[in-house]
């Protein structure tokens, strides 16, 4: 080895220094008293609102990187009294199988923090990494840790509120396909009911053309189309309507009590 401007170490010698998370994220913690190796500038979003916060510090290095001789295997908690071991922010990190708490499963059923919460077990999400984006970084979950002993009452808890909400989900359904029905029923219904009552008026008042035979194509072109203004024009402004009026029976005055039973039908039910 020599110095210079082709100075080289041995591989060996070169080592990765990385931050007490970074750390942790590979199933390692940073021994009790151990001095960081080296300290530079932090970039992460708390790092950042420090130094403006404090401008003083903008030039100060306040992240301190360690070496993997400086570090030492993560021993799990163990969880006590049906309890599960917790981090400062209120959930577990589960970046490894081997970070698991001691006397804990991992269950991966959606929404299972609810039925724990009912029954009144502790139920812990487990962060399994971070993801970056939108300038920040969000944890990913991945299931939820309970106690061992817990396990077996939360699976069925866990069942027996999925069969009921799929009962409620299914209900609902037919409830809105029955409404659906009603509603195209009723549309039938009321549909009938003007037929009956102003389809056959319509189609009584207005005259049939007699067909002529040996006319020529433009002769059977004109009366047809003139059959048919005749047709429009009686259905649009019968000329008998003055004698239908007179003809009409009058209907007598409904009395108040009539009127309020009849207050609470539907239009078409009145007709």
């Amino acid at each position: 080895m020599r110095e210079g401007p082709d100075f080289c170490t041995r591989r060996d010698c070169v080592h990765t220094l990385h931050s007490k998370d970074t750390w942790l994220k590979q199933g390692r913690v940073v021994r009790l008293g151990e001095v960081p190796y080296k300290m530079v500038k932090g970039y992460s979003n708390r790092a950042r609102k420090a130094r403006l916060a404090q401008p003083e510090l903008q030039d100060h290095n306040d992240l301190g990187l360690f070496g993997k001789w400086q570090t030492e295997e993560y021993q799990p908690p163990v969880a006590v009294d049906g309890k599960v071991p917790r981090n400062e922010f209120g959930n577990v990190y589960l970046f490894l199988p081997s970070m698991m708490p001691v006397g804990c499963v991992q269950l991966n059923l959606p929404n299972l923090h609810r039925v724990a919460r009912k029954l009144d077990i502790d139920c812990v999400q487990a962060i399994i990494g971070f993801d970056f984006h939108n300038g920040y970084s969000h944890p990913v979950t991945d299931g939820y840790i309970v106690c061992e002993e817990y396990k077996d009452v939360l699976l069925a808890a866990w069942e027996n509120e999925q069969a009921l909400i799929e009962k409620k989900e299914k209900e609902k359904r037919e409830k809105r396909a029955l409404g659906n029905w009603k509603l195209l029923i009723k549309g039938l219904l009321i549909r009938e009911r003007l037929r009956l009552r102003y389809g056959t008026k319509s189609e009584a008042g207005a005259p049939h053309a007699d067909t002529g035979g040996g006319l020529s194509s433009d002769e059977e072109e004109g009366t047809s189309s003139q059959a048919k203004a005749a047709r429009i024009l009686a259905a649009s402004w019968p000329q008998n309507r003055e004698a239908e009026e007179e003809q009409k029976p009058k209907c007598p005055k409904k009395t108040k009590r009539e009127k309020a039973a009849a207050s609470h039908l539907f239009p078409f039910e009145r007709l």
